[in-house]
């Protein structure tokens, strides 16, 4: 099923990287204001700042006004889902025909279930969203499968086909990376980077899941860098036309961001958002120099 390992827009285009946001991360937006954007407003702030699309976790009682907000404003759906059984994913790829999303990734399981019933149920889970033309990637993600880099290392042994949604904030702050040579985290990630055909900008300092970034020149994130360029560059290996890279800045409101004892945000989440748009950009810069 090669067809599905990557994200393909139908064009002629060359392989290319696509920008999108998570509609979650836009939760108590403006940051510690009274008053929330509308779902207007967060659309416009979005198209406007450069991002393609918006990722979505959509019910039956909501799907037709976010995709028609997304409509509007000329912007992608891409959606997530929590699957528990394979009717879940049945729901959730035919919810995906019906809003022409650009694909599904999922976050299987829980991280308890055996692995290999866990392989079994990703890999029909998998072949029944190919089987009606869709697109489905694993998230790398805690509390479901896999939600340590073990884990992924497992799976990828039961079902060397997998592809993931690269969520890797998990894995450095489970492993407790702190980007140092000797922990050879980029290795030993590596059988997962090579089947990696999405990610999420989020950033872990290996204790934090999730942390301020400032501008994204200093170690913490030039780590990931590293990291998600790896994962792009064994991307780019054997894409053809119309092959496109979706990343999706995904910085969660409370409890993923840190609070002050009084439950405000001193972490600016739309502004870091940008700063993970212009590190994803970074990243793909540079799997294309070899």
């Amino acid at each position: 099923m090669a067809q599905f390992d990557r994200y393909n827009d139908g064009s002629s285009n060359p392989p290319r990287l696509q920008i999108q946001h998570s509609l979650w991360s836009l939760i108590g937006l403006p940051m510690n204001s009274p008053v929330e954007w509308t779902l207007e407003e967060k659309a416009a702030k979005v198209k406007a700042a450069g991002f393609e699309g918006i990722e979505c976790w959509l019910w039956d009682h909501d799907e037709a006004e976010r995709k028609a907000l997304l409509d509007r404003h000329g912007l992608r759906l891409t959606l997530g889902h929590h699957p528990h059984t394979l009717d879940d994913v049945r729901v959730t790829v035919s919810r995906a025909k019906r809003l022409h999303a650009d694909f599904v990734f999922a976050q299987p399981l829980n991280p308890f279930v055996p692995i290999k019933e866990a392989a079994n149920f990703c890999r029909e889970a998998r072949n029944i969203a190919n089987g009606e033309g869709v697109a489905f990637w694993v998230e790398t993600h805690r509390n479901n499968i896999p939600e340590s880099l073990n884990q992924a290392l497992q799976l990828v042994d039961e079902w060397p086909e997998v592809r993931f949604t690269g969520d890797f904030s998990h894995f450095v702050v489970v492993s407790e990376f702190y980007g140092l040579e000797y922990e050879r985290a980029v290795e030993r990630m590596m059988p997962v980077l090579s089947r990696t055909s999405h990610l999420h900008g989020r950033i872990s300092n290996g204790e934090q899941v999730q942390v301020d970034v400032g501008d994204g020149s200093g170690a913490t994130p030039q780590f990931f860098v590293q990291i998600w360029s790896a994962a792009m560059r064994e991307w780019r290996k054997g894409a053809g036309p119309g092959d496109v890279f979706p990343f999706a800045s995904e910085l969660g409101p409370p409890r993923y961001a840190i609070t002050t004892p009084d439950g405000k945000e001193f972490s600016d989440r739309w502004e870091q958002s940008l700063v993970m748009k212009q590190l994803a950009e970074q990243a793909w810069e540079i799997s294309a120099l070899d």
